[in-house]
């Protein structure tokens, strides 16, 4: 792997569109630039099942899903607030769903990925 990127703890939610729209332009800055982009937990602020539909969730899933066209794997973390993300909305995004710890290896060196909240205790 040549250029991984990580974002974690972005706790989206419609109340605040600026965290959002942080978001898009973060991808649509790094589009076709990475090979891979780690969402590493709390994506949104609170996630109570794939089987709910908002706004928010279908814009992100989108942004994620054309990000993912441009040729970056998605990949996609519980953390504790969205610990509820399943395979639905992972398909959606074109992104697949890790769990912690996740091994990967970047510039030769190997990196255990995880959320965190489970270190805090």
């Amino acid at each position: 792997m040549h250029r991984a990127l990580f974002i974690s703890d972005l706790h989206l939610q419609k109340d605040r569109p600026e965290l959002t729209q942080a978001l898009f332009g973060f991808l649509q800055r790094n589009k076709a630039k990475a090979d891979a982009l780690y969402i590493l937990g709390d994506l949104f602020e609170l996630w109570i099942g794939d089987d709910e539909d908002n706004d928010l969730a279908t814009e992100v899933a989108t942004a994620l899903k054309l990000f993912a066209a441009s040729g970056v794997k998605v990949y996609l973390m519980h953390g504790n607030r969205d610990f509820l993300i399943g395979q639905d909305y992972a398909q959606r995004c074109n992104a697949t769903l890790i769990n912690e710890p996740h091994l990967i290896e970047v510039c030769g060196q190997t990196i255990a990925l995880l959320h965190g909240d489970s270190l805090c205790s």
